[in-house]
Parts: C-alpha cells; sequence; structure tokens
C-alpha cells in the first residue's frame, strides 16, 4: 500500500477522473485497479465484510478500440449489472455501468422495490444496517471505512429526499446493496491505496430516459442521482440511457474536492475503466489521471470562495449557533470581526470560506439562521500547506495529531485539541500533559508506519 504520509506531505497525488461515458461504481472501480490499484486489497476489505459469497471478476476490453479494464460484481452467481426494463424504448438501459438496473443500488426506489432478485438473498439490507455494518469492521483502513460511510450516507440522504422518507427507512435491495457495498468499499480502497490526496472530477454527462418502475414509469437521471450530483457540473447529452448511476454519483459526490477541467499536475498514472454498454457517440468509459500535484513553493492552489455577511442586529447569543450552521453546511473555516457599518452602527462581519460547491447551502445557513438579508460572494485563491492526520498512542489514550511538513525546518506536529480535552477530562489532568504527551509519541515514531487517518482542512 502506498504510502499516503510520504505522498500527502510532498506533493500529494491528484486523480483527476474523466467521465467519459459516465459515472458507475463498477467502472470508477476498474478505472483506479487500471490505474494501478490492486483488485486483491478489494477482496480482502470485501471478504473482512462477511461478504464471502461476492466474487470480483475482471477481464481486458477494447471499447472504441481503447484498451480497458471491465469488472463484474457477481453477488451469490448473480450478475449485479442485469439491466431494468425501459418503458417502450429498448436502450438496454442499464448501460452496464454498475447498474442502473434491476435494484440500481435503490436508485429511485430501493427503499420501496427490488426490481426483480428478490429471490436470490434476502429482501433488502437497511442504510442503518449497512452503516453498521462498515463501521464496526476494524479489519478494514480507518480512511476507507471513512469513504465508504461517506458515500453511503450522502446516497441514504439522497433516497431520503427523493421519497419523502426517514433515512432511518431507507433500504437497499440485497444484490444492489452488496453490490453497492462492494463498488464503494472498493473505489475507498483503492483511494487510500494509491496515496491520492485531491480528487477533480470533470463536467459530468447525463443521458435521458424513462424506466420501468413499480408504480409508472420514472426518469433518468433519477431523483435519487440528481440530488447526489448538485454542485457538480453538468452536461446533457444525446444518450438514451442512464449514464450516471445512483452509486456513481455518491462516490463522485464523497470523493470530490473540485469539479472542472484538468488541473495542473505532473501525471503519473492512466487507468481506463470500461462500462458493458456501447454509445454511439463516444466510448462507454471513465478515465482516471493520477499525477503529482503542482505546487508553488510546495503548496497546492485551492480555488475555494468567501460568503460573507454584515449583521448589526442580531443577539450576540446567536452567533455561536450561526457558525455552527455554517460549518454543517459545508464551511471550512469560519470567522467573525466587529465593524462600523453606515450612520456609525457597531455590526459583525461573519465570513466563511468554503468550496464553491456549497455556496447555496451556506447561503441557505445565513438566511436560516440570521437576521441578514443578503450575502456576498467572492471567488479566491487560497495557499494551502500540505497536512496529514496520524493517530498519536499515549498513556491516556488515542489522540488525532495533524501533521504539516514546512519547507525548512522540522514538520509542525499539532494534536487535535478536541482529543486532548476529552482524554484530559477522563484521566483528570491538564489538556497541556496530553497535548504534549501526543506531541511526543509521533516524535518518538517519527519513521513509523502509524496508519494515516482521513485528511483535513
Amino acid at each position: 500500500m502506498t504510502d499516503r504520509s510520504s505522498a500527502g506531505s510532498r506533493r500529494g497525488r491528484v486523480l483527476y477522473l474523466d467521465l467519459v461515458g459516465g459515472a458507475a461504481g463498477d467502472m470508477l472501480l476498474a478505472a483506479l485497479a487500471d490505474a494501478g490499484g490492486s483488485l486483491d486489497s478489494v477482496r480482502r476489505n470485501v471478504a473482512l465484510l462477511g461478504l464471502g459469497h461476492v466474487v470480483i471478476e475482471e477481464r481486458s476490453v477494447r471499447p472504441a478500440g481503447l484498451v480497458a479494464k471491465q469488472v463484474d460484481v457477481m453477488v451469490a452467481g448473480v450478475l449485479a449489472d442485469a439491466p431494468r426494463p425501459t418503458t417502450g424504448h429498448d436502450h438496454g438501459h442499464g448501460h452496464g455501468h454498475d447498474h442502473g438496473h434491476g435494484h440500481d443500488h435503490g436508485h429511485g426506489h430501493g427503499h420501496v422495490h427490488g426490481h426483480g432478485h428478490e429471490n436470490v438473498l434476502s429482501p433488502s439490507r437497511s442504510y442503518t444496517e449497512i452503516r453498521t455494518l462498515i463501521s464496526s469492521c476494524f479489519g478494514i483502513p480507518e480512511p476507507v471505512r471513512e469513504i465508504a460511510l461517506r458515500a453511503f450516507r450522502k446516497l441514504a440522504e439522497a433516497e431520503s429526499l427523493a421519497h419523502g422518507v426517514s433515512i432511518d427507512k431507507v433500504h437497499f435491495h440485497e444484490v444492489g446493496a452488496e453490490d453497492a457495498i462492494t463498488d464503494i468499499v472498493g473505489v475507498a480502497t483503492l483511494i487510500e491505496e494509491l496515496g491520492i490526496t485531491e480528487v477533480v472530477v470533470s463536467p459530468v454527462p447525463l443521458g435521458r430516459t424513462l424506466v420501468r418502475g413499480a408504480h409508472g414509469p420514472i426518469p433518468v437521471p433519477g431523483p435519487a442521482t440528481l440530488h447526489l450530483l448538485r454542485g457538480a457540473l453538468l452536461v446533457e447529452t444525446p444518450i438514451q440511457a442512464e449514464t450516471v448511476t445512483p452509486t456513481g454519483a455518491a462516490l463522485i459526490a464523497a470523493l470530490a474536492d473540485h469539479y472542472g477541467p484538468v488541473p495542473s499536475m505532473v501525471l503519473e498514472r492512466i487507468g481506463v475503466g470500461a462500462g458493458h454498454m456501447e454509445f454511439a457517440d463516444r466510448p462507454n468509459v471513465v478515465r482516471a489521471l493520477l499525477g503529482r500535484a503542482v505546487e508553488l513553493h510546495g503548496e497546492k492552489i485551492t480555488d475555494d470562495c468567501v460568503i460573507e455577511a454584515n449583521i448589526d442586529d442580531m443577539s450576540p447569543e446567536l452567533f455561536p449557533a450561526l457558525e455552527r450552521a455554517l460549518f454543517e453546511a459545508g464551511a471550512v473555516d469560519v470567522w467573525r470581526i466587529p465593524i462600523t457599518m453606515k450612520k456609525a452602527r457597531v455590526g459583525v462581519l461573519v465570513s466563511a470560506l468554503a468550496k464553491t460547491a456549497a455556496v447555496d447551502q451556506i447561503t441557505a445557513a445565513y438566511l436560516l439562521h440570521s437576521t441578514t438579508l443578503g450575502v456576498r460572494v467572492s471567488s479566491v485563491s487560497r495557499f494551502r500547506a500540505p497536512r496529514r492526520f496520524q493517530a498519536a498512542a499515549t498513556e491516556f489514550g488515542e489522540v488525532r495529531v495533524k501533521i504539516s511538513e514546512r519547507p525548512e525546518g522540522p514538520a509542525l506536529v499539532m494534536p487535535e485539541l478536541d482529543d486532548c480535552e476529552r482524554l484530559a477530562a477522563e484521566s483528570k489532568v491538564s489538556v497541556r500533559v496530553v497535548y504534549e504527551a501526543a506531541q511526543r509519541s509521533i516524535w518518538a515514531r517519527a519513521d513509523s508506519d502509524t496508519t494515516d487517518l482521513p485528511l483535513s482542512e
């Protein structure tokens, strides 16, 4: 497995997902495997989840003459890519990505219908069951579990919004659930294995058609898929098939740091993952471009935005709730400073730094949790020093520690204060004692193989 601590601190490895034919779990998995990821690692992690009846098969294919890898997920002998019927137009629809098909990972109605595989295994798995299954499997590396849980959370939230049910009532058909678990855990495994620290996603090509659901015709892209693609750059195509499945959309939503053109990077590896259908106007593939980030003085450039509001008529007691809401809406950082407004009124400037994709959610949080009548949005270029998290073992317990390599001199070693405060309270010692113990642990094991934890802003 690639040492993410090394890759992340020196340069960082960037992944650009070129969604030529769309996005599906099996295509993303195949592209990453073709770029150098090990499907044996995926098989091990899937087996740790107790999915011994899942078989992952791979083959070389040549869509439109291109050399590509194709991955099939077999669940109890059933190909999870079985197509779902269309309404009047036999487009083959399931489009051979993972699965706009018989179950579609709950695509639109996973919580209600089984779409034809009900007799293969038990009827369904709830989102709660899947979350428990993944979170309790400590044999899987924490970064892999974190990505997988984030993707399933987004998928379940999208189903909840699309069908008006509580997230705890979302169910996935068994074949679809286990196929989705395999794809999502598999992609998360290879993201970690390849040392990827940043993901940029191309514009997302959308096809259009109708598919036959239990309650009548359903438009494609489905409602859950559209919820997952909020914030993404979309482009319509003439393809009359499902180009983006809910699993593919959930993975994109969970992984994407940015959407847009190829970022500046030194290209190192290329992977091509193929779907099963053929399109008239393009090869049905995803391309994974891996490379080193181009840095300015050892730091990466990130395009973000600042959303801010001047407030002069709100009780000071309400500002902490506003700031919490801004963080929950996706802000990377939030700050406030005193200002003098018109007519010499004393006010407060509240600012939030965020990805451009989160502007709508953050604007809604301002309007809901403050008295402002509007916000300003400014594009900014942010110079971000590379950093990583490591778990530091101390006599008081485990502490997450942020480590940032500097252009000169030793790295900054910054224990997470929340962890230190919690452990200090439990052990009845000062926070400083725990903080310094975590630093000593990292310094003493500077060359160890401590498992990295998820990157943080």
